[in-house]
């Protein structure tokens, strides 16, 4: 088995369909329109496909990207994995795991210290020493359930010739956000080149601070007056911006049955007037349903060195502590092992010997770090063994309030 850099796009394409019968690349026509975009996004700097050869034949596949993370505050390197494929007849091989390794240990020579996945199957991915992401809310109400806001910015059209300004008000965004993938490619803001996605901003000072990006859907019950609108992107850099863009929503209340919104605040449905979804079901008691909830892109540190020297500035907390490192990694055979003091929360470092030790999986240690989970968490789950020390509580308090990261980067 060897790996190298994918040349025949058309018989990854027949793996794909294979593997992915959802993507619906049924006709000769449709595989073409796939080959031809795998080929064209493989041109980017930043893409990379690779496929796994027994000898000359195509057994499996992935696709590699390389990201610029916003991580509380500092830019770090990152790796994202995608459209995993391994062909029906050479499953259960162990394939899926050497393009897992293959990928981290990539990562890891390229100097990219985290890296990223969004999984087919979560619990597959676990295995492999990937820890579960933030939860994303989808709200479904009806525009007139948003408030209505007073002295309001303009909102006009935004088209392909906007590239340049979505793009600066993007990224200003991201620089400010813990989680989101910071300078992105021009090909990221390609929804602006597409008939079926409208995106509307507004603008300060002859600046771009907001978008939303939102695309119709006719109810297959209805009729062609009836229909959802559904948003894909909402970013905002300022108030006024984001007070501006919910007005533009809630105008459209005499033309929309209901939106669907989604977003990583979990205390959104306290801006609604009715916070209820659109469905009107009770989910325990006399609870109402406010929204449906998942969890999507999962994390794995590779280098966990060079991930803290990537934090040093961060606070994790107000405790001034030195916590022992256990970290056990199955799937690439490692065990990391280290003391870090934690000073008013920032961690480094240190030769002293630890006051309390935590000993946890690589997944668990990825999701705590990155604020997906609480040590609390953790230990209510089973997945943390730690010393009967005074110093655990102080531990436990450095990580009581975890921030979730945000990432609006699908790959």
């Amino acid at each position: 088995m060897n790996f190298e850099q994918m040349k025949d796009f058309s018989t990854y394409t027949e793996l794909s369909q294979r593997c992915y019968p959802g993507m619906k690349l049924n006709s000769k026509e449709e595989k073409e329109r796939y080959t031809e975009h795998r080929e064209k996004m493989n041109k980017e700097e930043t893409i990379r496909t690779i496929g796994l050869y027994d000898q000359e034949k195509l057994v499996g596949g992935y696709i590699e990207y390389d990201f610029i993370s916003n991580l509380h505050g500092s830019k770090v390197n990152s790796a994202g994995i995608g459209t995993v494929a391994v062909d029906l007849m050479n499953k259960k091989q162990g394939n899926a795991k050497r393009i897992i390794r293959k990928f981290l240990h990539d990562a890891r020579q390229n100097g990219r210290p985290l890296t990223m996945l969004y999984p087919f199957q979560p619990s597959f991915y676990k295995q492999m020493g990937f820890g579960l992401g933030p939860r994303l809310h989808t709200y479904r109400f009806h525009p007139s359930q948003l408030p209505v806001f007073q002295d309001t910015l303009e909102t006009v059209e935004l088209r392909e010739e906007d590239t340049s300004a979505v793009s600066k008000c993007y990224n200003e965004w991201a620089h400010t956000t813990h989680g989101a993938s910071c300078d992105k490619e021009a090909y990221a803001f390609s929804f602006l080149k597409k008939d079926d996605r409208h995106t509307v901003g507004v603008f300060e000072d002859g600046e771009l601070t907001g978008y939303v990006t939102f695309e119709f859907q006719q109810l297959e019950e209805g009729h062609f007056l009836q229909n959802d609108l559904i948003v894909s992107n909402f970013f905002y850099n300022s108030i006024k911006a984001y007070q501006s863009l919910l007005q533009f929503l809630h105008n459209q209340k005499d033309q929309v049955r209901s939106i669907l919104f989604p977003t990583f605040d979990e205390r959104f449905s306290m801006i609604l007037d009715n916070p209820c979804h659109t469905d009107e079901k009770l989910i325990f008691s006399i609870y109402h349903k406010t929204s449906e909830a998942g969890q999507g892109l999962m994390y794995r540190i590779v280098d966990i060195p060079a991930f803290l020297e990537s934090i040093q500035d961060h606070s994790f907390g107000d405790e001034t502590i030195r916590v022992g490192w256990k970290i056990e990694d199955t799937l690439l055979d490692e065990h990391y092992e280290a003391v870090w003091q934690f000073e008013g929360g920032k961690p480094s470092l240190t030769d002293k010997p630890a006051e309390v030790t935590l000993e946890l999986g690589i997944g668990e240690f990825s999701s705590l770090l990155l604020g997906c989970t609480s040590l609390e968490d953790l230990l209510y789950q089973g997945s943390l063994q730690y010393d009967e020390t005074e110093a655990f509580e102080k531990s436990l308090r450095l990580f009581e309030s975890p921030l979730e990261p945000e990432c609006w980067t699908f790959f």
